[in-house]
């Protein structure tokens, strides 16, 4: 026999269901489905909902049980199912997470939703409406509204043919301006990490040259290498004109010219002057 907090608790739900009203229509019909229209009646799925935020999560939650210690304190009422007939022992992980998961989410929302003091709170936080439908894969799914003394939030619930939750989920219900704030909010704190974070690496990137730099040579710029360059040729062409008065520099033009002539020696040739010409002489030609 499974040892799981909710079988009590829905049995007895089902039972008054019946007992109150056997003919209740659903909100949509559970006809031809996997749920058995007689027992699943919108009196049984309501008081359902309401065991599980009264009894279950707010006693939870009064007992101290977190979800750091909820493994702790629950795991084995909750997973262990022993077989009567065979006497083996069990576990059920799957129906162990699903309720973890739920509490998880309603414990992070029961802040939100609000209560005056620890011993109010069973009659601050109330379910005060209770809605179902299949879904397109035809699980039943129940919309069940949780009101606090801040905010209403709605527990989904989806729910198996054997009355045992497969999913559960807490979302408060917050207005337009406090879903404008919490946007903006949470924009101005994505920018400003976002800034934060191209500072650094711009910081770290200007060090680059004091830390991995030090002991190189300055790169030289492009007007200081042009400066240079022109230093150079004028050195040049001030040395090539020095040799003007040179006798060897003389003795190769003589020669040159006697060639060009076609005379066989530099005799008849005397070479007076040697200057610079700045035409360009390849437009002359």
């Amino acid at each position: 026999m499974k040892t799981k907090i909710f079988v009590l608790g829905v049995m007895i739900c089902s039972l008054l269901g019946l007992t109150a009203c056997g003919s209740e229509t659903a909100t949509k019909s559970l006809d031809g489905s996997r749920y058995y229209p007689e027992l699943f009646t919108q009196d049984s799925i309501s008081n359902f909902a309401t065991y599980l935020e009264d009894e279950v999560y707010e006693k939870w939650y009064l007992n101290g049980i977190t979800p750091e210690n909820f493994e702790e304190k629950t795991y084995f009422n909750l997973a262990m199912k022993f077989n009567n007939q065979t006497g083996d022992l069990s576990f059920d992980d799957d129906y162990y997470n699903v309720n973890k998961s739920g509490y998880d989410s309603w414990y992070k929302a029961i802040g939100d939703i609000g209560y005056n003091s620890l011993e109010t709170l069973q009659s601050d936080v109330n379910v005060t409406d209770v809605q179902y439908e299949l879904n397109d894969e035809g699980v039943l799914v129940v919309d069940a509204t949780v009101q606090g003394t801040k905010h209403s939030a709605l527990m989904k619930v989806y729910l198996g043919n054997d009355f045992n939750p497969t999913d559960i989920g807490i979302t408060v219900n917050r207005s337009t301006g406090e879903k404008l704030e919490n946007a903006g909010l949470n924009t101005l704190l994505g920018m400003g990490m976002a800034f934060a974070i191209l500072i650094i690496i711009s910081l770290i990137i200007s060090l680059f040259p004091m830390l991995f730099g030090g002991n190189r040579k300055k790169k030289e710029s492009d007007q200081e290498i042009a400066q240079k360059a022109i230093e150079n040729a004028t050195a040049q062409i001030a040395e090539a004109e020095d040799l003007a008065d040179d006798a060897e520099l003389v003795a190769v033009i003589a020669a040159a010219i006697a060639a060009y002539e076609g005379s066989a020696s530099t005799e008849g040739f005397q070479v007076r002057s040697i200057r610079k010409v700045n035409t360009n002489w390849k437009k002359n030609r």
